[in-house]
């Protein structure tokens, strides 16, 4: 994102008029889910509060954002925040608390950890003040590769000794294996489909994995992501004062929601964005909308946006630079004269 937005002081010759701040509110998160079923009728009776009919109802039936007893790879870019993200997600799930808007049912969390020393992990977990020592949240070091069979006992005991409920994060694959096996589809096989039934009988197994730089393609061969239950790409996208993540679903497992974003300002709470350009307007904001709206349709300059929205040239520029500075508009060709904006989103 560009911080120095005076190179747009510029770009038209009318002079600036003072125009009233426009007021920003948040709306909540968007998701795409999956087209709804409706639950299969049989001759059984269920109670109203039953916990199988909360994946079936409209409310709630598409926000899930990970199957439970399955093994999930959870990937992401290099210095994303993979880590911090994971331990706030962990800790929502040891407490019971919604991630991002998504309820989370409350359950034992474990964060075996081969990146990052204990106190590095520590200092992470310092930020959560909440989290005490009553907390169901649980860290392990290093310990025998996951593709060993102590190493997948030792997964197995944790998960079981937890009831089959828990949630184990591991971070991450390629320092949790002996050597590079993630390139060969037959060695992918032989040490993920253990760990996959493993999960499917005692719990869910979440493994922390890399992306490219832009979060597009998941790092290794495509049988790793064949292998595993669920598939989570996350896409970062720094604005100047928060962190907008993008996760996106793919795989098996009903009522998973395949599209969401989250916002954070402090990487340890992270609450539900709208990716909507139009959501997070105030309805006094007269002069915004329509300039999203054109630019939803044409790339398009200062010049085309005035006659195209019935703005005054200077006005259209204010409300440009606000937009910039808030991550949604971006400039289609930094060289371009004269310069055309597009939606950033």
């Amino acid at each position: 994102m560009l911080t120095d937005l005076s190179v747009y002081a510029n770009l038209d010759d009318e002079e600036d008029e003072d125009e009233p701040n426009v007021l920003r509110t948040n709306i909540d998160f968007a998701c795409e889910p999956r087209s709804s079923r409706k639950p299969a009728i049989t001759d059984n009776f269920l109670q109203a509060k039953e916990k199988n009919l909360l994946f079936y109802s409209r409310a709630n039936g598409n926000q899930r954002l990970f199957s439970q007893n399955s093994l999930v790879l959870l990937a992401g870019p290099p210095k994303i925040g993979k880590t911090t993200i994971a331990i706030a997600l962990a800790k929502a799930i040891s407490q019971g608390r919604p991630f991002g808007g998504f309820p989370m049912e409350q359950a034992a969390a474990g964060f075996l950890s081969f990146d990052d020393s204990p106190g590095e992990i520590l200092a992470t977990l310092d930020r959560h003040a909440d989290v005490n020592q009553t907390t169901p949240l649980y860290l392990s070091f290093g310990g025998d590769p996951i593709d060993t069979p102590s190493g997948q006992e030792q997964i197995e005991n944790f998960l079981i000794k937890h009831k089959g409920e828990a949630v184990l994060f591991i971070d991450s694959l390629h320092a949790a294996i002996r050597k590079s096996q993630t390139k060969d589809a037959r060695a992918v096989r032989k040490f993920i489909d253990p760990l996959k039934r493993i999960a499917e009988r005692a719990g869910t197994i979440i493994l922390l994995h890399h992306t490219d730089s832009r979060g597009n393609q998941i790092a290794d061969h495509t049988q790793l992501q064949a292998a595993v239950s669920q598939t989570i790409q996350m896409k970062l996208e720094q604005r100047e004062n928060h962190r907008i993540i993008q996760w996106i679903s793919k795989g098996r497992g009903t009522g998973i929601c395949r599209i969401a974003h989250f916002r954070s300002e402090n990487e340890t709470h992270y609450a539900p964005h709208n990716p909507n350009p139009l959501a997070n307007l105030d309805p006094r904001d007269i002069s915004t909308e329509p300039i999203i709206k054109a630019l939803q349709n044409s790339i398009l300059s200062v010049t085309e946006l005035a006659a195209e929205t019935d703005l005054r040239t200077s006005t259209v520029k204010k409300r440009l630079l606000k937009l910039i500075q808030d991550g949604t508009v971006k400039i289609h060709h930094q060289r371009a004269r004269p310069k055309r904006f597009k939606i950033a989103i």
